[in-house]
């Protein structure tokens, strides 16, 4: 039986690996983290989006506008503006957004997510 005598190179894999592995991970937790912010972006647009479609209906009601816009998203805390011009009413919906990953969160400073959608006010009645 012959031995097989171990090239050099041999783990040279396993140091290229061990070298590359931390860049990949960190790769993959940013890229998981911007799809986080994103999806927090929508859930804040989708929940102007709600408060303005509820700020139609009850231009002199804020509070019921805040259930609608609390009733959409699970995001807490939301920030709510409501402005009305004659026919239109403007819901600004702010969330404020930190981001939670080592290293990046001393680097990029707490983000606000904000949307403003405005619509037509109804007739009810």
């Amino acid at each position: 039986m012959r031995h097989r005598q171990s090239e050099p190179d041999s783990g040279q894999a396993t140091v290229e690996l061990a070298l590359v592995m931390p860049l990949i991970i960190g790769l993959l937790l940013i890229i998981l983290t911007v799809g986080l912010v994103v999806r927090d972006q929508l859930a804040v647009w989708h929940a102007a989006s709600a408060g303005a479609r509820a700020a139609s209906i009850s231009p002199d009601s804020p509070d019921v506008v805040q259930r609608a816009v609390e009733a959409e998203v699970q995001l807490r805390p939301l920030h709510l503006k409501i402005i009305r011009d004659e026919q239109l009413i403007t819901v600004e919906v702010q969330y404020p957004r930190t981001i939670n990953l080592w290293l990046i969160q001393h680097i990029i400073p707490p983000l606000t997510l904000s949307a403003s959608v405005t619509m037509h006010v109804q007739d009810v009645g």
